[in-house]
């Protein structure tokens, strides 16, 4: 859930910074197209001078003005065909996608940065961009301006309006005609005396303001009985928390010869293994072109591996909570939100940190520090091992890892995305969820208290008069892969229970494979009653032995959606409704709730692209992965909770001839 970063030291702070560093970098002037093309890889994040010669070019032309605002600029890939036939030192054409609002209106383009020149610049009518940064100062000032809100404080004791902190929010859709066509935020505060880490502990409960950033002024504002203001912080610093446990030992990680990683500008290589990486404003970490090294040989295994979006429902039916249904991704920019990494905490001090060149909302370029880290990890196992009791004989070899790593603050959660190298050609894809649960003020101190039973039917007493709110965490995983390059074939194998006779056994189980001939069909859900495995094979890359190459998708945990799908909220996140859906690729298909799930109309995205029954056998093949998980809150998450890892594996399948890790060294790593 979102909650517009850490109170005006994260909020406003950064937006100050942002604009103060944006402004020293920003020129009038076009840069010359040769510096667009001499960028080393066409899927490189656009550059400062690329930001800039966008906003120009759109200037030239008559299309912007300085009152513009960019909820996105970012490069607009490539031709497929063009990146995987690149070679490094070859020119590339460089394009920037730009979404715009000019003047309440909402156009998309495409930027020829080689040409010099604005590609197409078209009116997008009936959608709601994310929302800005600007957006939420500028809803922050309008709510606590607002007499009417002012009066409601004053009457929960609070005259003092810098210590509150006020946490513009995405308003969802609920169909409510005086609601159509208004760009809206629903604005929650928070009591700040007397805290210092905890931002959100001591919430301003009942009163909620609907702002209309159209109108520059709230219209709806919700007041409920009010309940008396908080006392306890709830801070989670060290001066804080009471008595300290002894510092631990430490436990060190070195690389005393140095790191396997080799990097050439936004390519590396590791091991066997090589890839392309950058940070997108709004899906965060995009991981393109990965191959491995099979015997001398690059053999591609996927295009690319990004987070789609995110769905964060919260099961509470109040009108101050009900339109919680939060997109992370798509209404607030999951990368936009990247925090500095610290060594030795969030990442290990070994690690490769990466800055990453973005747009504000005015489309002026600025750098976001040490957004991506990339290290190895030791985790401390056998990545293979026998012991043969025949004749005393051992092997095995030790495990090693590539992460790459960032963390989204995305208000009051913290999320670690983490995609996972193997030396045995897998593929994983982490998310860990900390920060602090988003929490409600309530009457009761504890569980004997006389409304505590009614006051915690959707969720948990964390804390004398605080409840944490049940809720969802859903993530939507966009997975090319081009495994042998392409076409591909998706494959669903059913494994189906067969009674025998004439066998010691009277039952077991099968492969029966099934081919979905169309995208329509090939859309399922995790059913332990009757398992399956799910793979991608390429027929005209057979292995040693004539069985088509291939890589599993292996679910590692997962949960499905409850919401019925009568509920609008559902009905946007579309993409819940299976942990599985397989589409032909196609260039503009990059967001499973769609490209505008801010305040949305149902139907969007994966739900509308699969109704057209585009065939899927011997295609570009695009695996969506949905991966939730329920959250009940628990008196260990708070004041703030423990990471929670939940995750998924591509495994090759008959990809390689033998185990590709059989050659290791027998080297000890530790």
């Amino acid at each position: 859930m979102l909650k517009v970063g850490r109170l005006r030291s994260v909020v406003l702070t950064s937006l100050s910074l942002c604009l103060l560093l944006c402004g020293l970098l920003w020129t009038t002037g076009i840069a010359p197209a040769q510096a667009a093309e001499d960028s080393v890889h066409p899927l490189d994040g656009l550059t400062a001078a690329e930001y800039e010669q966008t906003v120009a070019l759109l200037r030239q032309a008559g299309h912007v003005d300085e009152q513009t605002l960019y909820p996105l600029i970012t490069l607009q890939d490539p031709d497929k065909e063009l990146v995987w036939q690149w070679q490094p030192g070859q020119r590339v054409p460089r394009s920037a996608f730009v979404v715009a609002m000019h003047h309440d209106q909402v156009f998309e383009g495409e930027v020829d940065l080689t040409a010099g020149r604005v590609k197409s610049w078209t009116l997008k009518t009936g959608v709601q961009p994310n929302i800005l940064l600007e957006e939420w100062a500028a809803a922050q000032a309008i709510t606590v301006g607002d007499p009417g809100w002012q009066a409601a404080a004053q009457r929960r004791g609070i005259s003092d309006l810098s210590q509150v902190f006020c946490v513009p929010l995405s308003a969802g859709y609920f169909a409510l005609p005086e609601e159509e066509g208004k760009r809206l935020l629903r604005v929650v505060c928070f009591d700040q005396r007397r805290t210092q880490t905890n931002a959100f502990a001591r919430p301003i409960e009942g009163l909620l303001a609907v702002v209309d950033l159209g109108a520059q002024q709230v219209i709806r504002l919700v007041e409920r009985d009010p309940l008396p203001l908080l006392e306890d912080p709830h801070d989670y610093d060290e001066t804080s928390v009471g008595e300290l446990q002894p510092p631990a030992k430490p436990v060190l990680i070195s690389q005393p010869q140095g790191s396997n990683l080799e990097q050439h500008g936004h390519l590396f290589r590791w091991r066997d293994w090589s890839f392309h990486l950058r940070l997108d404003k709004r899906v965060g970490t995009v991981l393109s072109v990965a191959s491995y090294r099979d015997q001398g040989v690059e053999r591609p295994v996927l295009y690319q591996a990004t987070l789609s979006e995110m769905f964060v429902p919260y099961m509470d039916p109040v009108y101050t909570w009900a339109f919680r249904t939060y997109f992370d991704s798509g209404e607030y920019g999951f990368g936009m939100l990247a925090t500095p990494l610290q060594p030795g905490i969030d990442c290990p001090s070994h690690a490769l940190f990466l800055d990453a060149t973005l747009a504000d909302d005015h489309g002026r370029p600025y750098t976001a520090e040490r957004v991506i880290c990339v290290f190895e990890q030791n985790p401390a196992h056998p990545v293979w091992r026998h012991s043969e009791f025949t004749n005393g004989t051992y092997e095995g070899r030790p495990d090693l890892r590539l992460v790459i790593r960032m963390i989204g603050t995305v208000g009051n959660y913290d999320y670690i995305l983490d995609w996972v190298l193997g030396q045995t050609g897998t593929l994983q894809g982490w998310v860990g969820a900390t920060g602090i649960d988003s929490v409600k003020e309530v009457a009761a101190v504890d569980m004997q208290s006389p409304t505590a039973e009614a006051e915690t039917a959707y969720g948990t007493l964390l804390a004398p008069h605080l409840v944490g709110i049940n809720h969802d965490h859903f993530f939507s995983f966009r997975l090319d892969l081009d495994v042998d390059g392409i076409p591909n074939t998706f494959i669903k194998d059913n494994l189906v229970p067969q009674r025998v006779r004439d066998s010691l056994r009277r039952s077991l189980w099968t492969l029966k494979p099934e081919i979905p001939k169309t995208e329509a069909e090939a859309k399922y859900r995790l059913d332990y009653a009757h398992p399956s495995l799910w793979r991608v094979v390429n027929p005209e890359h057979p292995n040693a032995v004539g069985n088509p190459s291939g890589y599993q998708l292996m679910p590692l945990d997962n949960q499905m959606s409850l919401l019925a799908e009568a509920d609008l909220a559902q009905q946007r996140a579309g993409f819940t409704r299976y942990h599985l859906w397989v589409t032909p690729y196609h260039p503009q298909e990059k967001y499973a709730a769609g490209p505008y799930p801010n305040q949305s109309h149902p139907g969007a995205g994966l739900p509308q692209w699969t109704a057209q029954k585009r065939p899927l056998p011997n295609q570009d093949v695009v695996l969506w992965y949905t991966l939730g998980f329920h959250h009940i809150p628990r008196a260990e998450d708070w004041p703030v909770m423990p990471t929670a890892w939940h995750g998924f594996a591509l495994v090759p399948f008959n990809f390689f001839d033998r185990n590709p890790a059989i050659n290791l060294l027998d080297q000890p790593l530790s």
